[in-house]
């Protein structure tokens, strides 16, 4: 009997970790291909509500490239109170951001580069995955360091545009994300959630 209650309360408070949502799975898939994974993240963290999302993925093309890529985000009363973006090709940093709020605005830090901004962020790519973006116009992105259009096409479909000229693609179902379409100059490749 003790042993049944010790296991009952050990998984309450494993699962209490994991915060509404939990973790989702992503299939990376490129011309029909599995190409690699994305994991996406949401958890309480004391009176935080923390999002991650990471990826790994390798392209054959001429070469063989391995891209590596996370993004976070921590919200405190539905702000932005801190967060990043590191993506790495094949080992090498491309990206690496912090976001951190500095009591009247963000302070953004890349390499020796730093900015400001002054409006509050109540939305970012970290939270594209778990939070269908109902009625939000801008996302902030952590790898472009700026807010971004979204606009939604057609019932729970948005069309993210990017500062580059590309765009991608969010389809959601019961306020997560199922699929999407992420297009850069180079390729295009899908992420759909497994079941």
């Amino acid at each position: 009997m003790r042993a049944l209650l010790f296991l009952f309360i050990l998984s309450l408070v494993l699962f209490s970790f994991r915060g509404p949502n939990g973790s989702l799975h992503y299939e990376v898939i490129r011309n029909g291909d599995v190409i690699g994974d994305l994991y996406a993240n949401k958890g309480l963290n004391g009176s935080n509500m923390d999002y991650s999302t990471e990826s790994t993925v390798r392209i054959k093309m001429l070469m063989t490239f391995s891209l590596y890529s996370k993004v976070t985000g921590s919200f405190r009363n539905g702000v932005l109170v801190s967060g990043s973006a590191l993506r790495k090709v094949n080992g090498k940093d491309r990206v690496n951001t912090v976001i951190s709020w500095d009591v009247n605005h963000y302070l953004i830090k890349e390499d020796d580069e730093r900015h400001e901004v002054k409006e509050q962020i109540l939305y970012t790519t970290a939270r594209l995955y778990h939070d269908e973006p109902t009625g939000v116009t801008t996302v902030f992105s952590e790898n472009f360091r700026k807010f971004i259009t979204l606009k939604e096409l057609k019932p729970h479909y948005y069309e993210l545009k990017l500062p580059d000229g590309n765009s991608n693609f969010y389809s959601y179902a019961n306020g997560i994300c199922i699929g999407a379409e992420v297009n850069t100059n180079f390729s295009k490749a899908f992420f759909r959630l497994k079941k």
